[in-house]
């Protein structure tokens, strides 16, 4: 410094302020969260604490801002979810919009076609999902700036949550690996067993199950069914292949759907089926009525179909793989509008909500909902282990646990398309005079269906 002090008063302030600027440059990776801008929560959805804004850490969850719109049909999940989401990003408005399942999709196609109201975070139920990504709304989620990584999803989950382009438009809002649930007394009475691996062990494949209906069927008098309804079994075996069968605009239909189809229809003839139709009152009614044994089940069955029905059933269910494999059930995908304007905080609402430890101790604990990602199961099985409420109606018997080490490793899947919804259209409007005309066979329905599906979609061409 005396050096400086000796050299004319310009050159001094020049060379401090270069020192300044040199000091100041060493110093500049605190201000951006650190060091390379290569931040923690790079392609980690379920990272505790790392800024949810698609793997950039050049924003802490402090300095994300924005407002985002949510529509969604769960109104107890948002009223749980969003104060929790603002206590870690404080500067992101929710601003949510309940709407009706059934209304949905007509009201996003309403928006892109007005140019006026599409939100930032967009819901693909089941039912849609394929006629939803095919509108091609939805960013690539493994594209910047999300840099999500399909591996980081459990193995059957991405092929649903891709659209025609093979690209990643989803994750998802809690997983839905199905089995079956039974009722434990019928199971008993008219099976000899009730303990799910003992009965788990008499059904290696459908022919054994319509072997053991016949037998229920006999022993009840015809009183007792294994399915309540027709399409409670063809929702099974219909998902029990990954095989795609829409190609472009042909639907090869009967290669699809022949085989599972056929099987159902086996079960019709066999007497094996019930006489409901699903969802419908009487349908309710039986879970706790007892005239039959089996109904497919998901994660969200045993609040919503065995708790709701039967509400008297402590102790009266258990829960079991398929015969010859898993399949899912339902679900629901989250997604980001491409036109968003507010794309980071979007994503960090969705990174928060359905995968961080934050957000998942909120909705699994709270909700029930089970996150998509390997790393959820990783960290906190200790959660899975420790049951639910519903697992009372199971006699203990550890649903979660179930699902996941049973159910999910067998669960297969195929990519969807509009198609795929209308083929669904197609079949309930269909099925309920299958249930009840044994004159209609397996050839005249696959024909009928095909000639459905072709009026509904002129445009392709059907196998």
């Amino acid at each position: 410094m005396n050096q400086i002090k000796r050299l004319p008063l310009a050159v001094t302030v020049l060379l401090l302020a270069f020192i300044m600027l040199i000091a100041g440059c060493a110093g500049s990776g605190g201000a951006n969260g650190g060091g390379d801008g290569k931040g923690s929560g790079k392609g980690n959805g379920t990272a505790s604490s790392a800024p949810a804004n698609g793997g950039n850490a050049s924003a802490s969850s402090g300095e994300l801002s924005g407002t985002i719109k949510v529509w969604d049909w769960d109104e107890a999940f948002l009223k749980k979810m969003v104060p929790e989401f603002n206590k870690a990003y404080p500067n992101i408005k929710v601003e949510y919009t309940v709407v009706n399942n059934n209304d949905y999709m007509q009201k996003i196609q309403s928006g892109i076609a007005s140019g006026s109201d599409v939100p930032d975070v967009i819901l693909g139920e089941m039912n849609y999902r394929g006629q939803l990504f095919d509108l091609d709304i939805l960013d690539n989620l493994e594209a910047a700036p999300y840099n999500f990584a399909r591996n980081e999803l459990l193995d059957y989950l991405p092929p649903i949550m891709f659209n025609s382009k093979g690209e990643l438009v989803g994750v998802d809002q809690s997983i839905t690996p199905a089995g079956l649930a039974y009722r434990r007394d019928l199971a008993k009475e008219y099976l000899g067993v009730d303990d799910p691996d003992a009965v788990a062990a008499l059904f290696p494949d459908w022919n054994a199950f319509i072997e053991k209906g016949q037998e229920v069927l006999d022993k009840s008098g015809g009183e007792v069914t294994m399915f309540a309804s027709f399409d409670d079994a063809y929702r099974i075996l219909r998902e029990q292949t990954a095989n795609p069968y829409v190609e472009g605009n042909t639907i090869n239909l009967t290669q699809r759907l022949q085989q599972p189809l056929g099987t159902v229809f086996q079960m019709r003839d066999a007497g094996i089926l019930g006489k409901y139709e699903a969802y419908t009152p009487g349908w309710n009614a039986s879970f706790a009525k007892g005239d039959n044994i089996f109904y497919p089940m998901a994660p969200w069955g045993a609040k919503w179909n065995i708790a709701a029905n039967d509400q008297d059933g402590e102790g009266r269910w258990g829960l079991i793989p398929a015969p010859e494999g898993s399949y899912t059930y339902g679900g629901t995908a989250i997604g980001v509008y491409k036109d968003s304007k507010n794309k980071e905080a979007a994503w960090a609402y969705i990174q928060f909500a359905y995968m961080s430890d934050e957000g998942m101790a909120v909705s699994y604990k709270e909700l029930g909902n089970m996150a998509g990602t390997k790393a959820f199961f990783e960290k906190h099985m200790d959660w899975i282990d420790a049951g639910t409420e519903y697992d009372k109606f199971f006699a203990g018997q550890n649903l979660n646990k179930t699902f996941y080490e049973k159910i999910v490793p067998t669960v297969k899947a195929e990519p969807q398309t509009k198609y795929h919804s209308i083929v669904q259209n197609a079949y309930n409007s269909l099925y309920p005079l299958w249930m009840k005309d044994k004159t209609i066979g397996l050839d005249e329905a696959l024909a009928k269906l095909k000639s459905e599906v072709q009026n509904m979609a002129p445009e392709a061409t059907v196998n």
